[in-house]
């Protein structure tokens, strides 16, 4: 009689364990046909909402970077008008004193040569005090007038640091240079060699 018992024990255990596992089968079948895709349609959707999020955020961030852009723009628009009209006004200027300079070195010229003529004609008259004869310029002054320094002469300190093997942005930090104006006062110094040669 322990026998029989035991099959139908066995037999109960059996079916208790096949039950389990049917249902557990029946959802893993179900899972892939609506629970996944519904799974991936909430997944995409939260993907496409980061990516507007995102999308969104980039366009403000450029639209803030095109607006900055256009008023530095505007400010240095500005500036350049502001300093063509300066340069315009000293240019202006600069003729005007260059007009006035002549003027004056005529009359000079002018009056130089009537205080002898009015000593001649009035026999000793007295010289105005205001008019000074000017000094014979010596050969040094005239032949540094006629013949321009040329660049080793006005540049001397930087081409004393170049040749001894100083690095352009040493020299720029100690003469407060930009390295630009080094190398174009260094390149014109070797064009002059070349013309000069």
């Amino acid at each position: 009689m322990d026998q029989p018992w035991v099959y139908i024990v066995l037999v109960g255990l059996l079916i208790v364990v096949y039950a389990k596992i049917i249902p557990r089968k029946s959802e893993g079948a179900a899972k892939p046909d609506g629970a996944i895709v519904k799974e991936m349609e909430q997944a995409m959707d939260h993907l496409a909402m980061e990516l507007e999020e995102q999308n969104k955020a980039l366009i403000e961030l450029f639209s803030g970077t095109k607006h900055t852009y256009e008023e530095h723009t505007a400010k240095l628009t500005s500036r350049v008008e502001t300093l063509e009209k300066q340069c315009q006004e000293l240019r202006h200027e600069l003729g005007r004193l260059t007009f006035s300079e002549e003027q004056r070195r005529l009359s000079l010229q002018a009056d130089a040569s009537k205080p002898g003529e009015a000593l001649g004609a009035s026999a000793g008259a007295a010289v105005s005090p205001a008019y000074t004869e000017p000094a014979a310029p010596d050969k040094q002054t005239e032949a540094a007038n006629k013949a321009p320094m040329n660049m080793k002469e006005r540049y001397g300190e930087l081409f004393g640091l170049y040749e001894s093997g100083k690095s352009t942005d040493y020299i720029a930090k100690k003469l407060g240079m930009n390295k630009g104006e080094i190398s174009l006062i260094l390149q014109l110094a070797k064009q002059e060699e070349r013309s000069n040669a």
